[in-house]
């Protein structure tokens, strides 16, 4: 099961809501800050057991990206981003 989650900043006031963690079938998202292009980008994951951590680029400039987590700076400001639960997705 999924979680939707609301992620954003309050100092630029940017941000968006995303369908992140996996499926029932083993798809699934993950939102990713990209701080080269300054945006969040959505990525497609397909759940892999012999993998423990998935490596994504951006598909924009092709550095390397991480999920975003609570806290992470924003991707404009550098200011601590706020995360929320917004409800679970399957």
């Amino acid at each position: 099961m999924g979680t939707m989650i609301r992620v954003f900043c309050d100092h630029c006031e940017f941000g968006r809501e995303a369908f992140v963690g996996f499926g029932m079938e083993g798809d699934g998202a993950e939102l990713c800050s990209c701080y080269r292009c300054k945006r969040l980008v959505q990525k497609k994951v397909k759940l892999n057991l012999s993998e423990d951590n998935p490596s994504f680029k951006c598909p924009y400039c092709r550095n390397k990206i991480e999920p975003v987590t609570a806290g992470d700076p924003c991707p404009i400001c550098d200011d601590a981003l706020d995360y929320q639960f917004i409800g679970l997705w399957d």
